[in-house]
């Protein structure tokens, strides 16, 4: 009871040391992001970052009032030449939805701008800079400075010629102009809303380091999350009763697909040629097919605390918007995703009361569990809502996926740890039960149900065998004339003896004090079994060659050949070894012809 307590106590601990282990994380991120000064705006067109400290504050963003131009593709010539309505130009806060202007001026869902921007840099500086972008509506087109630097998907004045992608862009340039011009083309023909995300300027290697940081971090918990899907699967095979660590695995994996979908987008280094109407399908499978085996899983470790009902209409309601999603283009598909999105949360809302409930009547786990599932949650609505477009930051989904996957895989693993120390217990337990405490063979009672246990498996599928029954000659002479210490000493070499003289495969056990048996698996001749003995003789009178013992050691054996039928008992295939060995004995312990 008292060690019960202790390992309670320790596993609180551990929760509580793991629990604040990731806040320290948290408010450290949150530490090093708000820690740097307020970046300037761009404003009618232009942002001043003359006094921008790109070393010390890192790389900026070009948000704010961009100069815009829908319905039109100009590029820089356009600008240079006067061809375009000055009349006309209006401004576009970015980041944004392609909705409307800062005029009000209503965007077309589907169409065509460009958009405009005058950066001004350190003076005097002719250092190499860099831009990236997330992505620009569903196609764009970059020139810095009159060069035509990146592009992706095709940008088209119709949806005949239109090509979409959500690759990131990234671009270098010189600054050796008074005012650098960024001029962008763009157009939407391929999704159902259209955005512009936040785009990003730096020193060259600063743009580079930050992309091999985002790519390597992306990476990281991709194959992280990729080694815990496959340990959770190599658990479910070795114990398939246990279906959490199957619906895990498989939870494990699909995520692992997203977050080479979402950040850095990984997959297009992988695929470059995707199309992107297969990468939006994927974006939103990976969702609908996910979600399920998590709420699968917190059945399976809550378990009648969560409905199965419930279970089963989320099963169906995901299997139902995916298909929708496979066989639809996404102006239909699309329209789902928001109701689902308001099932999943109610769903959500509903598992974190039931994980409080188990928290309260202090279930093992729980607290782990709590706090996996609540930073997993944050992380669900933190990118419903920039999902949305109401917030522009970055997406916490794959840092809290991976907190929630590690947090759920602890509480797992320290599940099996705690069952293995509990076999480990219980063998320990056996092995008192079944073992001879003098020699460390087997004892009677354990010989006897191993035994019987190999008796009926040879019966099943018609094996044969060689059962051995043994008696240390002259015991009671070595306890009377040099001690019961010495006898004791003498049983222990004989069983040491007869162990190395049998397979691995073979049963040897001490039946009593001087008396031992053993069963060959493999031996069903009397020729194999006369080369035994000899060569368990053999070994006994190496040892008493070498052991300076006052005595020598000497074993009388018997032994029976058996292949089992209806009509055999295995305490008979015994008595038969046993009347062989008085044989031997009454010969004074010569080998049996």
């Amino acid at each position: 009871m008292v060690m019960v307590q202790k390992n309670n106590l320790l596993r609180k601990r551990k929760s509580l040391v793991l629990i604040v282990l990731f806040l320290i994380i948290f408010i450290l991120f949150g530490f090093i992001s708000n820690g740097k000064r307020e970046m300037p705006k761009a404003s009618d067109g232009r942002i001043d970052l003359s006094s921008w400290n790109f070393q010390k504050d890192g790389l900026a963003k070009l948000d704010g009032q961009w100069e815009i131009y829908s319905g039109e593709l100009l590029e820089p010539k356009d600008f240079k030449q006067g061809n375009y309505n000055k009349a006309s130009v209006d401004y576009f806060k970015v980041p944004n939805n392609f909705v409307t202007t800062a005029k009000n001026k209503s965007l077309p869902k589907f169409g065509y701008a460009t958009l405009r921007l005058k950066v001004k840099l350190k003076p005097n500086e002719d250092a190499l800079y860099g831009i990236k972008s997330q992505y620009i509506l569903s196609a764009s087109k970059i020139w810095i400075n009159g060069q035509l630097v990146t592009s992706t998907g095709k940008v088209s004045r119709d949806v005949d010629g239109a090509l979409g992608s959500f690759e990131h862009q990234i671009a270098f340039f010189r600054n050796d102009v008074v005012e650098n011009e960024i001029v962008i083309q763009m157009s939407n023909y391929n999704n159902v809303t259209g955005k512009v995300q936040n785009i990003y300027i730096g020193y060259n290697k600063q743009l580079k380091n930050d992309y091999i940081r985002s790519v390597v971090s992306d990476a990281f918990i991709i194959g992280c999350l990729f080694i815990m899907g496959i340990y959770h699967f190599a658990l479910y095979y070795k114990r398939p009763s246990n279906k959490a660590t199957l619906y895990f695995g498989v939870f494990c994996l699909l995520i692992a697909l997203r977050n080479a979908i979402v950040g850095e987008r990984i997959i297009f280094d992988v695929f470059p040629n995707i199309s992107f109407s297969l990468f939006n399908k994927l974006a939103y499978l990976t969702v609908y097919c996910s979600l399920p085996f998590i709420i699968m899983f917190f059945k399976e470790i809550l378990g009648n605390q969560i409905s199965s009902k419930l279970v089963k209409l989320m099963n169906i309601i995901s299997i139902v918007v995916s298909l929708v999603t496979i066989f639809t283009r996404i102006q239909i598909y699309d329209d789902f995703l928001l109701y689902y999105e308001i099932w999943i949360l109610a769903l959500f809302v509903y598992i974190l009361y039931m994980i409080i409930k188990a928290v309260m009547n202090k279930n093992q786990g729980a607290l782990i569990i709590l706090f996996g599932f609540t930073v997993f949650l944050i992380s669900v609505i933190h990118d419903i809502i920039l999902q949305a477009g109401i917030i522009y930051t970055n997406s916490l989904i794959p840092a809290g996926f991976f907190i929630f996957i590690f947090s759920q895989s602890y509480l797992l693993a320290s599940n099996f740890s705690d069952a293995f120390m509990e076999v480990e217990k219980l063998v320990e337990e056996n092995k008192a039960v079944y073992t001879d405490e003098l020699t460390g063979l087997l004892n009677r009672r354990g010989f006897y149900e191993r035994g019987e246990n190999f008796f009926n498996a040879c019966l099943k599928n018609g094996s044969s065998f060689t059962l051995f029954y043994g008696d240390l000659n002259k015991l009671k002479i070595i306890n009377d004339t040099f001690g019961h210490k010495e006898g004791d000493e003498a049983i222990k070499r004989t069983a040491s003896l007869l162990r190395r003289s049998f397979g691995r495969e073979d049963i040897v056990a001490r039946v009593s004090g001087d008396e031992f048996i053993a069963i060959a698996v493999n031996k069903s001749s009397h020729d194999a079994a006369r080369n035994l003995i000899e060569n368990i003789n053999n070994n006994f009178q190496v040892y008493n060659a070498t052991a300076k013992k006052p005595y020598k050691l000497s074993i009388s054996l018997g032994y029976s050949i058996c292949t089992p039928d209806e009509s055999t008992y295995f305490e008979a295939v015994i008595n038969e070894a046993d009347d062989m060995l008085y044989e031997a004995k009454a010969s004074s312990g010569s080998i049996l012809r």
